[in-house]
């Protein structure tokens, strides 16, 4: 079986999924099996949406800051 093509996401793309994760009352592996994504990715992007959101680590960098580095 040949390696998957990497795929390049919109920040909108992500941001669609976090909010399904959060409102479908599906488990994070389900929807990350429904949108064809690895569970790693997803859990990344909700971890990283709730960092933003002011939710994380004092030393977790947010997006933003990420960004400027």
């Amino acid at each position: 079986m040949s390696p998957r093509k990497r795929r390049k996401f919109t920040n909108e793309q992500k941001a669609d999924a976090v909010r399904l994760v959060r409102a479908s009352g599906e488990s994070l592996s389900a929807v990350a099996r429904n949108l064809d994504l690895s569970q790693t990715v997803l859990r990344r992007w909700v971890k990283q949406a709730d960092i933003d959101e002011g939710k994380g680590a004092e030393e977790d960098l947010t997006t933003t800051e990420k960004a400027e580095i």
